[in-house]
């Protein structure tokens, strides 16, 4: 095993069952794979059909690809906050989540959602109320505060209600 386990060979692991690997790996590389557990957790979840350039495993059924899905938020996700204090844990419920601990599948990275573009006018005025606060505070605040309620905490900021409306309209 060459010092860096690359993801690969890790997904190839948690699909074929590897518990053992964690024991096998020295303290840096054990260090490095609690450091990736958010990333293997989007990845594993996730089986697709192989993409042209990669050789091996195969397309998934439905039933697989729900499998990995149901198995990484029984085993993985559930509880997270607590078991993460515990690495080689962690790594055996991934393990756990393997479909037959022998067949290889693509998986695929889970991306985020895009953010929906209903609430750009929302955030723009809310960033030049709160010109100090985050982008990711604006834009949470954002979904959770109503029109009506932003149009009266704009009045008591002094602002005329023909400004308020030009600038969510």
């Amino acid at each position: 095993m060459s010092d860096k386990v690359e993801l690969s060979e890790k997904l190839s692991a948690v699909d074929q069952g590897v518990k053992e690997l964690w024991d096998a790996m020295n303290a840096e590389q054990q260090q490095s794979l609690k450091n990736e557990f958010f990333i293997l957790n989007r990845y594993i979840s996730n089986v697709a059909k192989p993409e042209k350039h990669w050789q091996g495993g195969k397309t998934p059924t439905s039933a697989e690809q729900k499998h990995y899905v149901v198995a990484v938020n029984n085993y993985f996700n559930k509880h997270w906050n607590l078991l993460q204090k515990h690495p080689k844990l962690m790594w055996q419920l991934l393990c756990m989540c393997s479909y037959d601990n022998k067949t290889e599948f693509f998986h695929q990275w889970i991306g985020f959602k895009k953010k929906e573009g209903g609430n750009n006018k929302k955030i723009k005025f809310l960033a030049e109320l709160y010109p100090n606060k985050k982008m990711d505070e604006i834009e949470m605040l954002a979904i959770l505060i109503t029109d009506k309620d932003l149009k009266a905490y704009a009045k008591t900021h002094g602002m005329e209600d023909s400004v308020i409306a030009k600038k969510l309209k």
